[in-house]
């Protein structure tokens, strides 16, 4: 089902603008003691706190207001504490003007509707929805009529589509099969020895024959200079740049081999299977 605005529902007069402006949208924390709730209007706040009023319960004859910093809180009634509360305590809150991109804030609900009559005189008197895009977004959802789609077409009108896959002709697959003996097939590759036609000629053209080669002596030719020095004097512990390391002669002997990370744990898995008999321990 699909989901229309339904017919005008908000009347934008001064006498109700201050009621839209309770239920603009924003966080409003609530100030009783133990109480940790964030209202999002000024309207649901004020229902929540008549809510904790209601459960005060009477003690010797009178009621405590639990907001916090609060100087009166003993009441005889329990309407005197929700009067009390709705003067001392909610009505403090600023009242901000619903018209979207408008930053005005007021203390009282009359300046608001001065304000309304004097800046906003285009929309004094005018009935809207809560959808409209003059006013920012309030609490209470806005009025939907709900709507059933379109009745489905009936078969006759329907249409219907057959997909068949395309039909591809191949050419007839050529059996290769082996070649039988009596075809000579070693005079085809004896072809390959013959020599080409152009051999014969003597006048044949080298590509790339102009091109510069090097020379190569050979290896006869090539002289080997031998340089003979004399051997340097030899240098004695101190002056020695790098020796390798001296080693013992004779090498020792040591019949202690360093264990293994899980020889330990060997060692005891070994043992547990001797003991169950599952292998020879003594072996």
């Amino acid at each position: 089902m699909s989901e229309v605005a339904g017919s005008s529902d908000l009347l934008l007069s001064p006498h109700e603008i201050p009621n839209i402006a309770h239920q603009v949208i924003k966080p409003m924390p609530c100030e009783w003691e133990g109480c940790t709730v964030i209202l999002n209007s000024w309207c649901n706040l004020t229902k929540h706190t008549l809510r904790h009023c209601d459960r005060i319960s009477n003690t010797e004859g009178q009621y405590q207001c639990r907001y916090l910093r609060c100087a009166g809180r003993l009441h005889a009634t329990k309407e005197a504490l929700k009067a009390h509360v709705d003067l001392s305590h909610l009505s403090r809150f600023t009242i901000s003007c619903p018209v979207r991109d408008c930053e005005q804030v007021f203390p009282r609900a009359s300046q608001l509707k001065s304000h309304f009559e004097t800046d906003h005189e285009d929309l004094v008197n005018m009935r809207v929805t809560r959808a409209f895009d003059r006013l920012v977004a309030t609490a209470p959802p806005s009025r939907r009529i709900m709507t059933h789609p379109p009745p489905l077409p009936s078969q006759h009108e329907l249409h219907k589509w057959q997909f068949t896959v395309p039909l591809v002709s191949l050419p007839p697959h050529k059996r290769f099969g082996l070649p039988t003996p009596a075809e000579p097939i070693s005079r085809k590759w004896r072809r390959l020895d013959a020599p080409d036609a152009d051999d014969s000629d003597s006048n044949h053209i080298i590509p790339l024959d102009d091109l510069v080669r090097p020379v190569i002596p050979s290896q006869q030719s090539m002289g080997h200079a031998l340089h003979v020095r004399r051997k340097p004097p030899s240098l004695n512990e101190n002056q020695r740049l790098s020796y390798p390391q001296s080693m013992p002669r004779p090498p020792p002997h040591d019949d202690f081999v360093p264990t293994t990370i899980g020889i330990s744990i060997f060692e005891r898995k070994f043992g547990e299977l001797a003991k169950d008999g599952v292998i020879n321990g003594e072996a």
